[in-house]
């Protein structure tokens, strides 16, 4: 298991998540412009240009970020695919006159 606590640079950080370093560049630089975080939060250590990420904010962002879609568990599906098909065609009849 590799440790959570384990400070990342950018181009680490795209080996093994795919985030490239100008993306994790462009969403420091919209945090810096709106005030709030935009990305993971990352350390910046004072007069240098490098920038190091801890894997736990890697991945809580990661986490926190992706989308879920409301899917039934698999189980129900099954259920649903044993179950009799019916015709959803309204049959009209002509009135007897």
């Amino acid at each position: 298991m590799k440790n959570p606590k384990e400070l990342l640079k950018p181009i680490q950080i795209q080996i093994e998540y795919g985030i490239k370093p100008r993306a994790l560049a462009y969403m420091r630089e919209l945090s810096d412009d709106a005030g709030e975080l935009v990305g993971p939060l990352w350390i910046n250590p004072k007069d240098t240009e490098i920038f190091y990420y801890k894997r736990e904010w890697i991945e809580a962002w990661i986490q926190k970020d992706t989308f879920k879609p409301d899917v039934p568990p698999l189980q129900s599906q099954q259920s649903k695919q044993n179950e009799p098909k019916t015709s959803n065609i309204h049959k009209f009849q002509k009135p007897i006159t």
